[in-house]
């Protein structure tokens, strides 16, 4: 049985794509099959891997609002040996094309549920608000991952986002775990960031990834370029980080996810 992880955080500049490329890759090179699901209208997960935009007959919107078969739209990234669905704009179009309907909130579960048994890890990179879509990650994955800056915004939107996870939790419909808070865009050069990510190891304590992802520009010139940074550069200190990320999930979920 695969493992559907939302890389979610409903403030934009947290880490959550690169996290969700560079996971995705480091997973792969553990010889776990893995599916990417870019859920953002930004696309930034799907350009960061040097594809275009998913044109109109391979978008996850047709997926989700005329309920077209998911398989039909995954692509091959051969460079990383993992599978991507491409975002383009017209997931905007999805928030208003589903205000209606009853099931709003389900139709990425019941999409994903036939390609479930095909892979180890489903990633989910969601984009950065709490409508529909994101709604729609929470309620088809089994875990959520929020990555978060060490800064005072990023700390005042993760309370947000936890009041949310809770009320899903609450209402009985959605059976989401966190599976971690994980401390990106590191600079121990900044007495602030040290100081928050010292409240983040009291705040959350188990529920904190060991694992930190620094800040380096790498990350984003390997988006640049189209590939994850570990093809791009594999000696950074943040390409040994997203490794260090993978194992330290293979291990929390062998375990059992640790909740508090």
């Amino acid at each position: 049985m695969s493992a559907v992880i939302a890389i979610t955080n409903i403030k934009g500049g947290s880490g959550k794509t690169s996290t969700a490329v560079n996971l995705s890759f480091a997973m792969a090179i553990t010889h776990r099959r893995v599916l990417l699901v870019d859920l953002d209208p930004q696309c930034s997960a799907t350009i960061a891997l040097g594809f275009n935009r998913a044109d109109d007959a391979h978008s996850l919107a047709g997926v989700l609002i005329s309920s077209n078969p998911m398989s039909e739209i995954v692509l091959k990234y051969n460079r990383g040996q993992f599978d991507l669905i491409p975002a383009n704009e017209d997931l905007t179009a999805v928030q208003v094309a589903l205000y209606s309907e009853r099931d709003c909130n389900l139709r990425l579960k019941k999409s994903l549920s036939v390609l479930r048994d095909l892979y180890d890890f489903i990633f989910i990179d969601c984009p950065a608000s709490s409508g529909v879509l994101t709604l729609n990650a929470l309620y088809a994955a089994d875990y959520m991952i929020v990555p978060t800056p060490c800064d005072y915004f990023a700390i005042e939107s993760l309370g947000q986002l936890t009041r949310m996870f809770s009320d899903l939790k609450g209402s009985g419909r959605c059976h989401l775990e966190l599976l971690g808070v994980l401390r990106t865009l590191y600079d121990q050069r900044q007495q602030l960031a040290s100081r928050i990510s010292s409240e983040l190891e009291q705040q959350f304590g188990s529920l904190l990834f060991r694992t930190i992802i620094p800040y380096t520009e790498r990350v984003n010139e390997a988006s640049a370029s189209g590939r994850p940074l570990l093809l791009y550069d594999k000696s950074s200190i943040a390409s040994r980080a997203y490794l260090e990320l993978a194992g330290e999930i293979i291990s929390k979920l062998k375990d059992g996810p640790v909740t508090q």
